[in-house]
Parts: C-alpha cells; structure tokens; sequence
C-alpha cells in the first residue's frame, strides 16, 4: 500500500501523540511523558511531517531551528505494524531536505539512553555521534545520545 507525505502543524498534534505512544518507546523516557501540548508547541516551532497509509497515520516527525545552523529532528516514530517499509527514512531524508531548503548546515537529533537500539538507524543514514549538548534534554532523564549530519548547506 502507498505511503504518502504531508505537512504536519500544530494542528496535527493529537495524531502525532498517538502515533509516538503507539511506537512502543521505553516507558522510562521522556518521549512516555509527552503530552498532546508539548507536541502541538514543539509542532508549532517548527513543523513535521506525517506518513498516511491507507487514509492512517502511521509515521510521523518533526522538527524545529535550533539557532541558524541547525535544524533538530524530533519525535520520528512509526506505528510497529510498518516497521521496516523505509517509512522512518523517508520521514528523516523529508526533514533533511526541509534542512537544505531552509539554508540550515546540519541535522541535529537526541536518542534516549533508553532507545539506543535506534542509533544504528541513524548511522546508515549518515548521522554521526557528536558531543554537542541537547538543548531540549528532560533534566530527570539521563543526557541523550547526540547525532549530526551535514546537509551540504551553509555551515
């Protein structure tokens, strides 16, 4: 079945809320924390994207600038029925080329000390592990794992 890529606002939070809880994240997370508020506002300071199966949201991410350079991803998740399709890399190549429009030089994202299963992910998609500190770290959750990737844009 196709998977299609539409714009996500502040105004898609409650989809995008069901889709991370459905994800199946670590319950010791932030990410199990987040509220359907905290989704519209980060959703609102920038922008996301969802991946609709079949008429259902069954992917989502989304980003926000972090000062000039940088773009942060966030909140990509995936409902389990549609693992392995590519979804989740098309939801990150989407934020990249946002990037790349928006004259950002890189892609920036946190894993939780509680989905490093994940990183590898990243990595084949050419992000890196970097010692940059996450601005948005929870302060009662251990430090994330930081990851970059250059867009070829302005550095």
């Amino acid at each position: 079945m196709t998977v299609t890529l539409q714009p996500a606002t502040a105004a898609d939070a409650p989809a995008v809320h069901a889709v991370m809880m459905a994800a199946g994240m670590d319950p010791r997370s932030s990410w199990s924390r987040s509220t359907v508020a905290d989704v519209a506002w980060s959703l609102g300071t920038g922008g996301g994207f969802l991946a609709v199966q079949g008429g259902q949201v069954v992917g989502c991410v989304g980003y926000r600038p972090d000062g000039f350079r940088t773009l942060t991803l966030n909140k990509l998740a995936t409902v389990p029925q549609v693992r392995g399709q590519g979804i989740g890399a098309a939801l990150v190549r989407a934020v990249e080329e946002r990037a790349r429009a928006g004259g950002f030089g890189r892609v920036l994202l946190a894993v939780s000390q509680y989905n490093l299963g994940v990183v590898p992910f990243y990595e084949h998609l050419g992000y890196v592990v970097s010692d940059d500190r996450y601005a948005y770290a929870h302060p009662d959750s251990p430090a994330p794992v930081v990851l970059v990737k250059g867009t070829g844009g302005p550095s």
